[in-house]
């Protein structure tokens, strides 16, 4: 679903308590694209992602790499060699172990292509690797799990941390 020029929304089959109606996946650009929280590593959303880009996928870009938002990035990497982008994970059972960024951002940090600019804003609290990304054309914050519609974010210790929130 396209949500604003140059941007889409998919929603990954993975409906639940803690994703609502599942997670949310965004695609950047037109010729060179960034996919924004390729989410688990369900074949079908995988396969969805890659039918609904046009052009050139350049980053692969999560905002924390809990196992709902993160896993699917390998896959897709190897598929298409775009860079793995974002913070490495966390020690812990609900951080995807296996993403292993290629360019790590902090804050400040800018992604740009002729289409689009990212801007990394580091968002800890839900988790310490957590990073939200201000998309300088249209000035809208994707947000990852930092601010959720509909619900309260989790803060579950010992990664997320309530006054880092």
């Amino acid at each position: 679903m396209q949500i604003a020029p140059g941007v889409r929304r998919l929603v990954a089959p993975n409906p639940g308590i803690m994703t609502g109606p599942g997670t949310n996946t965004y695609l950047f650009g037109e010729k060179e694209l960034a996919v924004l929280d390729p989410g688990p590593l369900i074949p079908e959303h995988v396969k969805a992602i890659q039918l609904a880009v046009s052009g050139t996928i350049r980053w692969i870009v999560v905002t924390h790499t809990h196992l709902d938002h993160s896993p699917a990035s390998k896959v897709l990497a190897d598929a298409t060699g775009a860079t793995l982008v974002g913070q490495p994970p966390p020690n812990g059972e609900s951080q995807d172990q296996s993403f292993f960024p290629e360019q790590v951002l902090n804050n400040g940090d800018r992604l740009a292509t002729d289409e689009f600019t990212l801007r990394a804003v580091y968002t800890p609290g839900h988790a310490s690797n957590h990073l939200c990304y201000l998309h300088k054309e249209l000035n809208w914050l994707f947000t990852g799990d930092h601010i959720m519609n509909g619900s309260t974010v989790v803060i579950d210790p010992p990664d997320g941390n309530m006054n880092q929130y």
